[in-house]
């Protein structure tokens, strides 16, 4: 699939953020720390799943974090941190009702007028079956840097993450294509240290378009650019 990384996406397809734990009601904000490498490894996933699964399809996918869990995996293209809660993604668990919403902010897209697109492959891990089952690696998992960190914050902004033991991210089929070809926008646009809150119904267009918008009973969440070294780091296993 062609992905343009010269424009934004209609922003119309909902989402809806929520935690688990202890103390869900002191919860305000989930903060998402990316590396580049994961935000392509992010995008990457959500478009192989966009073209797998059918419509209407229900269906849950679990990340788990480094270090915490026996085989932490790459699911959904990246690794988390320890310190991060379980990650969640549901799909089309939401009402499919949409509407285009504007007025929101919109990522600073380096060369608008150039004709620039990325193309997604088929996953390496099928070409490798023709190669006697050969497990490939894709461009963003060589050099392990492929990390989230999630954090919870309260209304203060003081870290509550210990609190909590799960993020649950839930999008519908459409929102999973635009979402990701936004993700592949940001990589291309990535600055350090650069925060984008997304888009919340509630908030008066103060967030950006990255291809979805916070429902009413979402959290809010911000997307920021790190680095975060390499799996290594975290997990002496990950070789």
């Amino acid at each position: 699939m062609l992905i343009n990384l010269t424009k934004s996406v209609l922003l119309k397809e909902i989402c809806k953020i929520s935690v688990i734990g202890n103390d869900a009601e002191n919860a305000e904000f989930v903060e998402f720390e990316l590396s580049q490498e994961a935000i392509i490894g992010f995008a990457t996933e959500l478009i192989w799943l966009y073209e797998d699964i059918q419509e209407n399809e229900k269906l849950i996918i679990c990340t788990h974090q480094l270090k915490v869990d026996p085989a932490p995996s790459q699911a959904l293209g990246f690794y988390l941190t320890p310190n991060s809660p379980m990650f969640v993604v549901k799909v089309n668990s939401l009402n499919r009702e949409t509407k285009e919403y504007k007025d929101y902010k919109e990522i600073n897209i380096r060369a608008r007028n150039v004709n620039q697109y990325y193309n997604v492959k088929e996953p390496d891990e099928e070409v490798a079956l023709e190669y006697d089952g050969f497990i490939c690696l894709e461009p963003y998992e060589l050099s392990k840097k492929n990390i989230i960190n999630i954090r919870i914050l309260d209304k203060d902004k003081r870290n509550v993450t210990s609190n909590y033991n799960t993020v649950v991210f839930e999008i519908n089929y459409d929102g999973i294509k635009e979402f990701a070809t936004m993700l592949f926008v940001l990589a291309n646009n990535y600055e350090e240290g650069q925060e984008y809150p997304l888009a919340h119904i509630s908030q008066a267009h103060e967030g950006y378009n990255l291809g979805i918008i916070l429902v009413q009973d979402s959290m809010q969440a911000i997307l920021k650019c790190v680095h975060l070294g390499i799996a290594y780091d975290y997990d002496m296993r990950i070789c």
